[in-house]
């Protein structure tokens, strides 16, 4: 099944100056996914190469990724499922709604491995940009928006700037969630009643934060989130949760990549949430993932060993993470259940302390 993409720029007139590069209202980039179920792709003539994403500024994106040491020619031969499409005005059924919100400094397409599968599972996929936060955002108009100067200024253990960047985010997603409703009185494609959201780090901690706070939320998924930015909030902690982690999941392992106070943190904010949360809750970590396993960054380094080890663990993301959605946001099955349910090789049940469960 083909995937068809919508850009859409939204801007919040009631917010200004979020950052100081930002002197016009909050603009709030979307990337709408939908399945196209008609099989009106089935040519392939139209499905995008990986960079075609950042159109119209592929050069400005190009180069910036080059900077960071990303392999171009990698890049370059990335196809995709994707082509450009127009939402249809009337919709034949509606579709579940995943949010997606990435991490600190990744651009919200970043993540085309598990976008396309859960698109092709048929949920519609919508994922917010984190302006001026991320390495770049790109308008259909061609506006580039650059990461603001502060985004180098901001050291890990600068808690109270990240929380600040995790409230910014969440009323962007809250607004886009606004403008769904308001799309969806007039399409009818979204079922609204079925939102779940997933995040990657500090992604991860905004969409567990809005989870609390936003009833609209019923699933979500967590990707290595950043734990020591969690914030304990037991009035709305019923909705189904899924933790995925890296091969780091211990104190011990945790305290070889991280600084002594952050990994502390870190395992204090895990613990605390897998003891306090009250609904469904499902821990895992992925044996051989690390923290940038879960976008689609390690792709594009010339390393083959680390391509197909990342396809792999790609591989069992998605399974994990449609298999969650479907039974736990759509009530269709035990698929989840059934599957982490038998031994695998690649990923293990965790506890808060992220030892593995026997």
């Amino acid at each position: 099944m083909g995937v068809f993409r919508k850009v859409e720029v939204l801007t919040d007139y009631t917010r200004k100056g979020t950052f100081q590069e930002e002197s016009e209202p909050r603009k709030i980039v979307i990337s709408i996914y939908y399945p196209d179920t008609d099989g009106l792709l089935d040519n392939n003539e139209s499905e995008m190469k990986y960079m075609d994403l950042f159109r119209p500024c592929e050069q400005h994106a190009r180069e910036i990724l080059q900077d960071i040491g990303m392999n171009m020619d990698i890049i370059d031969g990335l196809s995709t499922s994707i082509s450009e499409g127009a939402l249809q005005q009337k919709s034949k059924r509606s579709y579940p709604v995943i949010i997606y919100s990435p991490a600190l400094g990744l651009d919200r397409d970043m993540y085309i491995y598990n976008i396309q599968a859960l698109v092709k599972r048929e949920f519609i996929v919508v994922t917010v940009s984190a302006a001026y936060e991320a390495m770049f955002t790109v308008s259909p108009s061609g506006e580039f928006m650059n990461q603001s100067e502060v985004m180098r200024t901001i050291q890990a253990t600068d808690y109270s700037e990240l929380h600040h960047l995790i409230s910014i985010r969440k009323k962007d997603i809250k607004y886009v969630l606004d403008h769904l409703s308001n799309l969806n009185s007039r399409m009818e494609s979204l079922d609204m009643d079925k939102v779940g959201i997933v995040g990657h780090s500090i992604g991860g901690a905004t969409a567990l934060d809005l989870t609390m706070e936003d009833d609209r939320i019923k699933a979500a998924v967590l990707l290595d989130a950043s734990m020591h930015l969690y914030i304990e909030n037991e009035v709305k902690n019923t909705v189904p949760l899924l933790v995925i982690r890296q091969k780091a999941s211990t104190l011990e392992s945790l305290s070889i990549i991280l600084q002594e106070k952050i990994a502390n943190d870190f395992i204090k904010g895990q613990e605390k949430l897998f003891r306090n949360w009250n609904g469904y809750k499902s821990f895992l970590k992925i044996r051989k993932a690390t923290h940038m396993s879960f976008s689609d960054m390690p792709l594009f380094e010339e390393d083959e060993t680390l391509y197909h080890r990342t396809c792999g663990i790609h591989n069992q993301i998605n399974e994990l993470v449609a298999n969650f959605f479907q039974e736990h946001l759509l009530n269709q099955g035990n698929a989840y259940s059934t599957f982490i349910s038998y031994n695998h090789s690649d990923f293990c049940v965790i506890n808060g302390s992220g030892d593995e469960i026997l």
